[in-house]
């Protein structure tokens, strides 16, 4: 006679189960995960989507679905003829998706950074609350102006998680060719998925009007960003002032 305490012997758990959600979102979960575990690397190509149904066991259908969230999320991207591709950070690529400041014609805005201090500190309070940290936790925290034509038309903070950007290694004094989430990337592996702004309005501090070029306590634009990462965590706190451009954002 059967033990009516013990329990049928459960079925085998696959490596990446597929839970009681749509198939394609948890396809698309399953595929971001390789992304952020560095599976598939930026730069690099998926397997066919045949492979990747035969692998996670659903219809060609249901990947494509769950290819086109990512794509439309700018984390794939399709190439004719070669396959789908994992979307590596490039400077212009960049400056298209998170640079918002706009010359007050509309004129795009073409920035080459210059670092003018860079070095790890404690966070402050607005750093813990933006970045999620703990007390005592330290930042890596990079001064720059943002210039075009030699004419220096913002002055950031940025600060960053300094154990997760120890090998980022910014140089005062030096300018910074790559946009800095191409940095953010090649050099520590970390990829900004997306980033969330709030606009206010300040004004100059001393330091800020020197950099500027403009009058101590005059008005300027703020723009606060949080960056996130793939897993979906925040990496970057940046503050930007100016008062020669305008933030401009596409609302689809």
């Amino acid at each position: 006679m059967s033990d009516p305490m013990r329990t049928a012997p459960e079925p085998p758990v696959p490596s990446e189960p597929l839970a009681s959600r749509p198939l394609y979102l948890q396809a698309r979960d399953l595929m971001l995960r390789r992304i952020v575990d560095g599976t598939w690397k930026p730069g690099t190509y998926l397997p066919s989507e045949p492979q990747l149904a035969t692998d996670l066991g659903i219809s060609i259908g249901t990947i494509r679905k769950a290819m086109e969230d990512l794509v439309g999320q700018g984390l794939l991207e399709r190439q004719h003829g070669r396959g789908t591709q994992v979307v590596p950070h490039s400077s212009d690529r960049s400056r298209f998706r998170f640079l918002r400041f706009v010359h007050g014609d509309g004129r795009p805005f073409r920035p080459v950074a210059h670092v003018l201090a860079a070095g790890v500190a404690r966070a402050d309070a607005q750093d813990r609350a933006r970045l999620g940290l703990g007390a005592g936790a330290k930042v890596l925290v990079l001064l720059r102006t943002r210039s075009e034509d030699g004419v220096p038309m913002v002055y950031e903070r940025i600060a960053l998680p300094a154990d997760l950007f120890a090998r980022l290694a910014p140089e005062p004094g030096r300018e910074m060719l790559e946009e800095i989430y191409v940095l953010y990337q090649a050099r520590c592996g970390h990829t900004v998925a997306r980033a969330r702004d709030e606009i206010a309005t300040d004004r100059a501090s001393a330091a800020i009007a020197a950099a500027l070029g403009c009058p101590p306590a005059a008005p300027l634009l703020l723009v606060r960003r949080v960056a996130v990462s793939l897993a979906g965590a925040p990496i970057e706190y940046r503050q930007s002032w100016t008062a020669a451009l305008r933030y401009r954002s596409d609302l689809d």
